[in-house]
């Protein structure tokens, strides 16, 4: 998240390990750091963002085992996406039979 003029620094004390690990591990799949993913996760909760933070294509087995990270699972989406757009006719030309 970028920085503006009239921000303010804000501490937040005594966060339990389970809340912790579970801002770190989002941070880590997604890319950013922790303090933009807690940023992130603030204004969701509070009703100044639409982006929820845990937003998952819950279909995805990947995702739902935690193997790949955020850009790894949208890379594999755009390529699915690019393969449903393939005209799905058959796979070999027919070739003309010859006379013989």
């Amino acid at each position: 998240m970028r920085e503006y003029p009239g921000m303010t620094d804000f501490l937040i004390q005594s966060i339990d390990r389970v809340t912790l690990e579970r801002l770190e591990l989002l941070a880590g799949e997604r890319g950013w750091s922790t303090n933009d993913t807690a940023l992130r996760a603030l204004r969701y909760a509070l009703g100044l963002s639409s982006e929820p933070v845990i937003g998952r294509d819950r279909q995805d087995i990947a995702t739902m085992r935690g193997v790949w990270n955020q850009l790894e699972n949208q890379a594999f989406s755009e390529a699915m996406d690019a393969f449903r757009k393939v005209d799905s006719g058959p796979s070999f030309e027919t070739l003309p039979k010859s006379g013989k």
